[in-house]
């Protein structure tokens, strides 16, 4: 399965734009320096010739940057380590592409599996070594079958899952020529208060001046042994039968969420299948939207970052040999735990610190730890149209390998979620005949 790269464009707003500096907010700075993204597929089931036709897209991108003109700028360091959105219109990096070996019901066929998606269909994720020319690349690929793929990779720093799916969704909007809700800018939202940090995160450390994030993921990648993805499906009734099954002994005033159940059981049993020493405390890194979360809330409409990482914490004894409620509820209490005064007392740190570039996720990848996004509340399929229809399929690229990541995103039915595991392969294996964790998978 092979991907041609017929030709590589630079699409402009369409309109001139304003020539500002948007400096980044603490929240964009925690974030990894890597490229992210999902891929979309679009099925060409009427066999229409002009299927996702390019011209159009082209057309409506460049009308919609008219709006998320920052988007078409680049990245530019700031004096206390952080860096700067320099909005100059050097342009959204567009790729028309084809795979003329494969069709779409070849995947599904398949059952859209993690190894059966074809290479190239984005560009292989990069760590930001530098400051990069390109915030963003999309690509459009054709199938034999005249059916479309849509990758996207973003640089973190610029917008977190919610600013990226709302950006898509508005493009596919100007692309049906129906109105959307312009972005908000303003990154001062979320501006330190100026008063002195009340809360020392561990959920974020600083690193030694000669370190940087990339080369430190990029070693431990070098040396890590054999990874593996694979995706395992949760129905509705499985994610049900989940939550009831870690809220036994849950004594009354207590409550837990599904994802909750979700994060205690990946958690507990993938700790079990690596088998680490039982008196070592283990912690998980959970991605949370803090939009809500914060008084006053940010607008919906806010496309930067508003991610903060809740890590609870227990020791491997605890966490693998007591009942399932109590690691559900530790994630409970972690999450709770991270309100309006919390998250501002993280921003106050941030601002604090005199070269940012030294601020870090406090979770490694190191064998022990594990990092989960859950996308599914807001990457819904039925509100991504470019005109032809909604995608049949959302994947990740091929090269979506840490040890210990997990992705969690809805399926286009709406009838259950997929995980996306990435893990050392021996220890995948082992997870998979966890009796624990295959009595609420699909079949």
């Amino acid at each position: 399965m092979s991907v041609t790269i017929k030709e590589t464009l630079y699409i402009k707003p369409t309109r001139p734009t304003k020539h500002v500096e948007i400096p980044l907010s603490n929240c964009d700075i925690i974030l990894p320096p890597v490229y992210v993204g999902p891929i979309y597929f679009f099925k060409n089931v009427l066999k229409k010739d002009d299927f996702m036709n390019i011209q159009k897209l082209l057309a409506s991108l460049g009308d919609v940057l008219n709006d998320y003109y920052p988007l078409a700028g680049t990245l530019k360091s700031a004096p206390n380590g952080s860096y700067i959105i320099d909005c100059n219109d050097r342009g959204i990096q567009f790729i028309i592409a084809e795979c003329s070996d494969i069709t779409i019901n070849q995947l599904e066929e398949k059952n859209w599996e993690h190894e059966v998606i074809p290479y190239g269909l984005l560009e292989s994720e990069r760590f930001a070594t530098k400051i990069d020319s390109i915030l963003c690349t999309i690509q459009h690929t054709t199938f034999v079958d005249g059916s479309v793929a849509l990758g996207f990779a973003i640089h973190h720093y610029i917008m977190d899952g919610t600013g990226l799916f709302t950006f898509i969704k508005n493009w596919g909007l100007r692309t049906r020529l129906e109105p959307i809700d312009p972005p908000i800018h303003d990154r001062s939202l979320l501006k330190g208060s100026g008063n002195p940090s009340t809360y020392v995160p561990d959920e974020y450390f600083l690193m030694e001046p000669t370190e940087n994030f990339s080369s430190n993921l990029q070693k431990n990648l070098k040396n890590m042994p054999s990874l593996t993805t694979k995706i395992f499906r949760f129905s509705q009734d499985d994610l049900k039968r989940l939550r009831d099954y870690y809220s036994v002994g849950i004594p009354n005033g207590s409550w837990i969420s599904t994802n909750d159940a979700l994060v205690a059981h990946f958690w507990r049993t993938l700790t079990r299948a690596r088998n680490i020493d039982l008196n070592t405390e283990v912690f998980c890194s959970i991605a949370l939207n803090g939009r809500e979360r914060l008084n006053p809330p940010i607008p919906k409409t806010y496309y930067g970052n508003v991610v903060f990482q809740v890590c609870p914490r227990m020791l491997v004894s605890q966490l693998i040999n007591g009942p399932p409620s109590t690691v559900a509820l530790q994630v409970r209490k972690a999450i709770t735990n991270m309100n309006d005064s919390r998250m501002r007392s993280i921003i106050d740190w941030i601002e604090q610190q005199p070269d940012k570039s030294l601020i870090t996720a406090s979770i490694v990848y190191n064998g022990e730890t594990f990092g989960i996004t859950n996308v599914s509340k807001f990457q819904k399929y039925n509100l991504i149209d470019f005109g032809d229809g909604i995608p049949a399929k959302q994947r990740r690229h091929r090269e979506f390998l840490v040890d210990g990541l997990y992705i969690v995103q809805s399926t286009e039915n709406d009838d259950g979620i997929e995980a996306f595991f990435s893990l050392q392969t021996e220890k995948l294996k082992i997870l998979e005949q966890d009796p624990e964790f295959k009595k609420f998978i699909v079949s």
